[in-house]
């Protein structure tokens, strides 16, 4: 299973943006050749910062939360499906691997091995308020923490130093139109601070 890392929410994002293959979001992203989204998505090749950003505004996610899983999934809204989806991919993250584990896990939630499955492979498959409660129950979370994001296991995100990782959420969080704003704002800052 892939964890909720930079290759699993490129997917994500693109399965969520309605993109059923590669090749659809592609034809989104002029000059892109087709192994170029493939390597992101398996882990091969890390995008740049811009590459996050073309594949963020093709797909309509928060290019905070694509690059470090921090912040909303789309700007100005919070997709519990898609949240509760990249927490159960983490949470499973390991245990197919283990037939015990896995016998176990399926018995506690009340589904079968081809539900979970289908859980794991299918953002859309909606993760009901029941369910969402007995995996959080399984794995001794308090109640809620399925619906939650949490930005703690991602470690690229946690390299950055704590101001970048704040700035990073105030432009993710901004409209498309405001954007700009804040970063003529951030240059201009930059520039009186060089030139004093």
């Amino acid at each position: 299973m892939q964890s909720a890392n930079i290759p699993g929410r490129i997917k994500l994002a693109r399965k969520m943006a309605g993109f059923r293959t590669q090749a659809s979001l592609l034809a989104r992203i002029p000059g892109w050749k087709s192994s170029r989204l493939g390597n992101y998505e398996a882990g091969i090749s890390t995008p740049s910062a811009d590459d996050m950003l073309l594949i963020a505004e093709a797909t309509g996610v928060s290019a905070c939360w694509l690059m470090f899983g921090q912040g909303p999934i789309r700007p100005n809204e919070r997709d519990l499906q898609a949240v509760r989806h990249q927490n159960l991919t983490h949470a499973m993250d390991g245990i197919e691997e283990d037939r015990e584990r896995l016998d176990e896990t399926v018995k506690r939630l009340r589904i079968s091995r081809k539900r979970l499955r289908e859980h794991l492979d299918n953002p859309f498959l909606p993760i009901t308020d029941e369910l969402a409660r007995r995996l959080e129950r399984l794995l001794g979370t308090r109640p809620g923490w399925l619906d939650e994001q949490h930005v703690e296991r991602d470690p690229l995100f946690l390299s950055f130093p704590e101001e970048m990782r704040e700035l990073m959420m105030i432009y993710s969080e901004l409209p498309a139109a405001q954007r700009p704003v804040l970063m003529a704002t951030v240059r201009a800052l930059k520039d009186s601070l060089q030139s004093a």
